[in-house]
């Protein structure tokens, strides 16, 4: 998967800590959330607010040991036994690993908050409550403060891993399928996406950008310099690069450039290769800038 970064010291940084890590990531599975995919996440959060007064204290692992054991809760087993047996067992216990046990210098909640987010996007899953309550919750599973819920109060009285426990349920209670004919993408990626098919965005201007395809032409015929020039073919509505793509928007570009499934790309064609970790940013920039400060 192609990872990019707009902040040129960001972009170092994380490779410089991807490269101590297994690129195979065997962490990485259906139902788990690998190494490599936590790694990024905390970065591409740092990249999104960089310069935007979103207190950012630090950036990358405190040490490669906790981020490591923060990713392996998801394994843990007993004689061959897994403890935890479904996808939203896994996916809360490291959600708690992340927030509680601080394995990065910053951002941690953020982390784990995205990390709760792209968990339920691989099950096809999405939240059914407000970014406000999800905002809240995380710093309620950070201070260990879920004791006011009672369904947690039941829990303490019989299980050690109460936190884990209700946080599994409350993924599950607070989830439903997700909507797989549309994904979520930024502006960033889709003009990437784009340029596999011949096509891009360009001239962004006043809340619009245009939808150009890129043609070569030979200035002097058979001697001329290759040159490329831009046709529009389109325009749509354009708030910024990280913003994420409305429907309508994805609706319109995919006809104008007939990148549509009537002439043979179809929408798992269309978006492969997008990192849906951008777009989940993008649609919870509130939640995740606000936890810098709580």
């Amino acid at each position: 998967m192609e990872i990019a970064f707009s902040n040129a010291a960001i972009d170092a940084e994380y490779k410089r800590w991807a490269s101590k890590i297994d690129q195979t990531d065997q962490c990485d599975t259906r139902e788990t959330v690998g190494v490599l995919d936590v790694l990024r996440a905390h970065f591409l959060i740092a990249d999104y607010f960089y310069g935007k007064e979103a207190g950012l204290g630090g950036i990358g692992p405190r040490d490669l040991h906790l981020l490591h054991s923060a990713v392996y809760r998801q394994f843990v087993a007993y004689g061959g036994d897994c403890k935890w047996k479904t996808p939203y067992e896994k996916a809360a216990t490291l959600v708690f690993g992340l927030v509680t046990d601080h394995p990065f210098h910053d951002a941690n909640k953020r982390t784990g908050l995205l990390i709760y987010l792209y968990a339920l996007h691989k099950m096809n899953r999405q939240p059914t409550n407000g970014q406000k309550e999800l905002e809240d919750f995380m710093v309620e599973v950070a201070e260990r403060s879920l004791s006011k819920y009672r369904r947690m109060k039941d829990l303490l009285k019989r299980e050690d891993d109460a936190d884990v426990l209700f946080l599994s349920d409350y993924l599950k209670r607070h989830s439903r399928e997700r909507d797989s004919r549309f994904y979520t993408i930024t502006y960033n990626e889709l003009d990437r996406r784009l340029r596999d098919f011949g096509y891009c965005l360009s001239n962004p201007h006043k809340n619009y950008i245009d939808i150009c395809r890129m043609e070569s032409y030979k200035e002097f015929r058979i001697f001329g310099k290759k040159r490329e020039r831009l046709v529009t073919v389109a325009q749509v509505g354009f708030p910024s690069w990280k913003s994420q793509v409305g429907k309508g928007a994805i609706s319109t570009i995919r006809k104008a450039t007939r990148l549509t499934p009537e002439h043979g790309v179809d929408s798992a064609s269309f978006y492969r290769g997008a990192d849906p970790l951008n777009s989940l940013i993008a649609q919870y920039e509130g939640p995740l800038q606000r936890l810098a400060f709580r």
